[in-house]
């Protein structure tokens, strides 16, 4: 298949079952599945979208430097199935970046002519890793709050019950005579 129409395919696939997931959802959860489709494109951006922006940069940064080098050592080329298989479904998680590549696409990916061949598998690897991490990340989302916890006001922390002080040990009954 050809890789632009593919491309297109995927993203309007993705584009379909985000509108999906956001519409079955509660409407208190609707943000949460918005979060995810993002989260999808562009690696972090659903932790940011939920308010967690240290952890979204946290991500989006690791993930990109990932299939950047992969990229690079490919030839910024996309994984074929004649490639690698594995690494070829592996690539679909990483969304935006995988649309990038297949439309950037120049045909079949091998290595950079400076680096040694032994270097194209790995190149493989860390753009199938890339998506592989998304998805993990994505899944993520789901489990987050839209907005962090409130810190407990002083007020509420002087209105708790003071804790018993240590326990009186019961005092022996007179004996009866006998």
């Amino acid at each position: 298949m050809n890789p632009r129409i593919e491309a297109r395919l995927v993203a309007v696939i993705a584009c379909l079952a985000g509108i999906f997931v956001t519409l079955l959802l509660p409407k208190g959860e609707r943000r949460k599945g918005a979060a995810f489709f993002i989260g999808w494109l562009v690696p972090g951006a659903g932790h940011a979208l939920l308010g967690r922006w240290r952890k979204g940069l946290f991500f989006f940064s690791l993930l990109s430097g990932i299939w950047l080098l992969g990229n690079w050592i490919v030839g910024f080329r996309p994984v074929s199935f004649d490639d690698n298989p594995f690494y070829y479904v592996g690539q679909y998680g990483s969304g935006a970046t995988y649309l990038l590549s297949q439309f950037m696409s120049g045909g079949k990916a091998f290595p950079r002519e400076a680096l040694h061949p032994s270097w194209f598998d790995p190149g493989l690897l860390y753009v199938c890793v890339t998506g592989l991490l998304n998805l993990v990340v994505m899944m993520n989302v789901l489990e987050l709050r839209a907005t962090a916890p409130a810190p407990v006001p002083a007020a509420a922390e002087a209105a708790k019950p003071a804790e018993a002080g240590p326990a009186v040990a019961p005092q022996p009954s007179p004996e009866k005579g006998a």
